[in-house]
């Protein structure tokens, strides 16, 4: 027995002495792979990035080059040649200034130069991004240079001559207190097809950092010639080239190599301009015989390491595995040894029971946090219970001095329903996760009627700004992918400082951002602080009355101009929504009250009715406000049955004296159209309109005459004719009868129309 015992105490010993051994071994040969593989390819890995980095380099040289050359050929083609207008060298402002204008907007996207100056061979005067000042004085201030005077470049502009790149060189500007120096890569535009000189001078610091020269393997240089294998730039300006060059034979290939000494001369061809790029690079490290013998012990001594430690640490791990065994795999200890498979299945079956634990928690937890902030968004005068159950379940709220809270409205895209409490929770959670990018302590809470309430921790005023425009970013987004299916709008509160208190001051004033947005705004996110609020509401009585009228009579082009208007007014007065909402909802009822006299089931005005307030409520935007209120409209004109059988009826009445108020209407033509006696018919107008007939006649010519007076350049006479008045002089008194002014007088005032002395209601 005692025999037995030990054989399985030795067997317990051995596993964990062989694994720790197998890990060791492990060890070895990853790190022996490593030293076999990395000290005799690490330098072809790096040689062949360091190609790579500089064939892009070279890349972007030549399209620096193009946009060089592309910038020069642009503006030798501006239509504005400052010099040609006036002849004999003589300037042209006008000219130069539209020059100057160009060369600002060509100039701005191209950061690396410092400087363009385009002059003429007969004049001194110069043209440049700063404005024109004489080419002397500007090469002796600015870019003075022992090589390259003024008298140099007017010089080359004599004559005809092909695009130049020059080496760069270090050029003074004398202007400024004690003179400073940059080093600057001058190119001299052709003037083969126009007489203006280009010269462009760049900046050889920025043009290499546009280059990503500082991707270039460490050690290394290069070189840039050009056509006629002058030196334009050199990165290391000890290199001496002289021997280099005697051995590199510039062939026709794009790309050759020559190895000297310890360094490798990489020559690349640009296939755009021809220019030459030369690239030194050391091509073997040193010491590297000293580095494999070092590498070689630090193996050897690594493995008689991983033995001993196998050994030793075998003795000191076999009791403590013992113990795991016992307390996991409730089994007896004389018996467990080292038993992997119970210590794995004991400690898988504890971690799944943590987490089952863990899950249970964090949902009671998020329930209490819910019901919490829910008591807080109603409860004006929180207590200290409250304000103690916040501290508990937001302590990241009280981490920051201040909040700000968003109200999230959900909006169903088409005729969608209200998303369910699983979706809207879904919603909530991928609202939370993307403004958490913000790095800010973020809660969201879905909320009854399609709202989500999120409260987010600020520092301080400063850090506003950047969650309003990450909410411009996240609503658009939502609608298209995390909240498929709606349509999201938000509102923010201002800051508030982290107290319990504020909680429901923030809720009240975000849901008011709500109410109080302005119908043109564009944005989906109300920022309360930007509202400015006004009363001017546009609410035009008389316009309404006459859009009822237009419907009445099937005018309905004419109906919804008016409705535009409307609208248009109160955009320009920048009303909020819940001020256009109490307009919009004027017009329906008086449009609605069209159908006392039809035939229309109330039922079915009842649910004509909901429809438009569940379309007007869930409006956002003034567009959508009118395409609700014109669809009620146009389901309220098929509701009016204009088609009566009888032809002494309101509607045909109404439009017929609309489309025949120009000619000569009086009673005893209206009743021998309508086929009755003119007695019958003056009593059942007044009965049926409120108003005789006469008086109606007038208001429908005096309305049409309104029009014409604001749209046309008729005269009052004319206007007066073609409204079916006999003469101006009966036109204009009764014009002034029922609006207290004169048809000319009128058109002198169009901006405001006049309030009629009577209502009229057909």
């Amino acid at each position: 027995m005692t025999k037995l015992r030990m054989m399985r105490v030795n067997k317990g010993l051995l596993q964990i002495f062989l694994a720790l051994l197998l890990v060791g071994t492990i060890m070895f040969v990853s790190n022996y792979l490593v030293y076999k593989n990395s000290l005799s390819g690490i330098y072809n890995q790096v040689s062949e990035n360091n190609k790579l980095v500089v064939k892009n380099m070279i890349r972007v040289f030549d399209d620096s080059f193009k946009d060089i050359n592309e910038l020069i050929y642009a503006i030798q083609l501006l239509p504005y040649n400052a010099w040609e207008a006036e002849g004999e060298g003589a300037l042209s402002m006008p000219d130069a200034y539209m020059t100057y204008t160009n060369i600002r907007l060509l100039l701005s996207p191209i950061e690396y130069i410092e400087e363009v100056i385009v002059y003429h061979p007969s004049s001194d005067l110069a043209i440049t991004a700063a404005g024109t000042i004489r080419l002397s004085e500007l090469i002796r201030n600015g870019y003075a240079n022992s090589t390259y005077s003024a008298d140099y470049w007017k010089l080359q502009a004599n004559a005809k001559h092909p695009l130049r790149v020059y080496p760069a060189g270090w050029y003074e500007d004398t202007g400024q207190f004690g003179g400073t120096q940059k080093k600057l890569i001058p190119v001299l535009g052709s003037n083969q097809t126009s007489n203006m000189n280009v010269l462009i001078f760049l900046d050889n610091e920025r043009l290499m950092q546009h280059v990503n020269q500082q991707a270039m393997m460490q050690g290394t240089s290069l070189i840039v010639m050009d056509q006629d294998r002058n030196i334009v730039l050199n990165t290391e300006e000890s290199w001496d080239l002289v021997d280099m060059l005697g051995e590199l034979r510039f062939g026709s290939n794009a790309e050759e190599t020559l190895k000297n000494k310890d360094y490798e001369y990489n020559l690349f061809k640009s296939d755009y301009n021809g220019f030459l790029y030369i690239n030194k690079s050391p091509y073997r490290f040193a010491n590297m015989e000293a580095v494999t013998e070092v590498n070689r012990n630090i193996m050897a001594v690594a493995i008689a390491c991983a033995i001993v430690l196998s050994v030793l640490l075998s003795f000191y791990l076999y009791r403590p595995v013992r113990s795991i065994v016992k307390l996991v795999g409730l089994r007896d200890q004389r018996e467990a040894g080292a038993d992997y498979r119970i210590i794995r299945s004991g400690i898988t079956r504890i971690q799944e029971e943590n987490v089952s634990i863990r899950t249970e928690m964090d949902v009671f937890r998020a329930e209490m946090r819910k019901s919490a902030f829910h008591r807080l968004l109603l409860d004006e005068a929180p207590s200290r219970e409250a304000e103690l159950r916040l501290q508990q379940y937001f302590k990241e709220f009280y981490e920051e001095k201040s909040f700000v809270l968003v109200i999230v409205g959900l909006r169903a895209n088409g005729d969608g329903g209200q998303p369910g409490s699983g979706r809207l929770e879904e919603i909530a959670l991928r609202l939370q996760e993307g403004m958490r990018l913000t790095e800010r302590p973020v809660h969201v809470f879905p909320m009854a009627g399609r709202r989500l309430v999120a409260v987010i921790g600020l520092p301080g005023a400063s850090a506003r700004d950047p969650i309003t425009r990450e909410l411009n970013g996240l609503m658009p987004k939502g609608a298209n992918e995390a909240w498929d299916g709606y349509t999201a709008s938000a509102s923010i509160s201002r800051l508030y400082a982290s107290e319990a208190a504020n909680v429901h001051k923030a809720y009240r004033e975000a849901e008011d951002g709500f109410a109080y947005r302005h119908i043109h705004a564009d944005s989906p996110v109300t920022d309360v602080q930007t509202i400015r609020h006004t009363w001017k509401v546009h609410v035009p009585l008389y316009d309404i009355e006459k859009a009822a009228h237009c419907l009445v009579t099937g005018n309905e082009a004419e109906c919804f101009r008016l409705i535009d208007d409307m609208f248009a007014q109160n955009k320009e007065k920048h009303v909020h929504y819940h001020q256009l909402a109490l307009v919009v909802k004027t017009v329906f009822y008086r449009m609605l009250k069209l159908l006392e006299t039809s035939e229309a089931d109330p039922s079915e005005i009842a649910v004509l009715e909901a429809e438009f307030i569940r379309r007007l409520d869930s409006a956002s935007r003034q567009e959508e406000m009118k395409k609700a209120l014109v669809r009620a409209i146009k389901a309220i004109a098929d509701k009016t049955n204009l088609g009566h059988k009888s032809k002494l009826d309101a509607v045909s009445i109404a439009r017929y004296i609309d489309l025949h108020y120009n000619e000569n209407l009086h009673l005893d033509h209206m009743a021998e159209k309508l086929e009755t006696t003119p007695k019958y018919f003056s009593n059942y107008f007044k009965k049926t309109f409120g108003v005789n007939f006469v008086e109606y006649l007038n208001k429908v010519r005096l309305s049409h005459a309104k029009d014409m007076l604001k749209r046309t350049e008729w005269s009052v006479a004319e206007i007066g004719e073609k409204t079916g008045y006999l003469n101006s002089s009966t036109f204009t008194s009764t014009f002034k009868k029922y609006y207290g002014i004169s048809p000319s007088e009128y058109r002198r005032n169009k901006q405001t129309d006049p309030v009629p002395l009577q209502k009229i209601e057909p």
